[in-house]
């Protein structure tokens, strides 16, 4: 219930690197969930500022795990996660259920667990 109650704490507004975009989404919920602040190890404010972040550990599954240490195969609800979408590419949202919760450009979507890369228990 705790993971509902974070989603729904999540203020919705328009897609923005540096506020609202995948990363900050997980972050916010992990932060709500645990305590722990991870998105104070990275500032960025555009898309290429948030590119440039990541190419400097190679994709986003190692930008994540620079900061998360190494995945999990064991993840609960509200954990951090990777998923691979097609055409999208890599993004970061959180475990609920048998889905991940991502943030895109469209929207707070639900992508099957199918398209899971990795996860981090936190």
């Amino acid at each position: 219930m705790k993971v509902y109650a974070a989603l729904n704490k999540w203020k919705r507004r328009d897609f923005s690197y540096g506020d609202a975009d995948c990363c900050q989404f997980a972050a916010f919920i992990v932060k709500e969930l645990t305590g722990k602040d991870y998105s104070s190890e990275f500032s960025y404010s555009s898309e290429d500022e948030a590119e440039a972040l990541i190419a400097q550990k190679g994709e986003l599954i190692d930008f994540i795990g620079g900061i998360l240490g190494k995945p999990s195969f064991e993840l609960k609800d509200g954990d951090p996660c990777i998923v691979n979408l097609p055409i999208v590419g890599q993004a970061c949202g959180v475990k609920l259920s048998n889905h991940i919760v991502c943030l895109t450009e469209k929207g707070m979507v639900r992508v099957p667990n199918r398209y899971l890369v990795a996860g981090w228990s936190v």
